[in-house]
């Protein structure tokens, strides 16, 4: 997988201002994306058939679940991946 992530020791604001500034960075392509706080725990891992469109919607001021706003604001640092591309093959059946 690719990782795409701002460089190590890089910090930002945790919550949609952490949110914003990597959604810039993500493509508009199918992936997975984790949210992680300022100790590295993992807080939630997604998939979107387009990323940047899913991680924008965590920065909308909407009235999300209690829990999902409890999410937003301890994301200090999203991790945006998209799967390589797999080979597509020529035959249906081995030769």
């Amino acid at each position: 997988m690719q990782s795409i992530s701002p460089r190590r020791g890089a910090r930002s604001p945790p919550g949609r201002a952490a949110i914003a500034r990597y959604a810039k960075l993500a493509p508009s392509a199918p992936g997975v994306y984790r949210m992680s706080d300022a100790n590295g725990d993992v807080l939630y891992v997604g998939k979107a058939k387009n990323i940047r469109k899913r991680v924008l919607a965590y920065v909308r001021p909407t009235a999300y679940d209690p829990r999902i706003e409890r999410m937003i604001a301890a994301t200090a640092a999203p991790n945006l991946s998209r799967p390589r591309p797999r080979p597509r093959r020529c035959c249906s059946k081995p030769i």
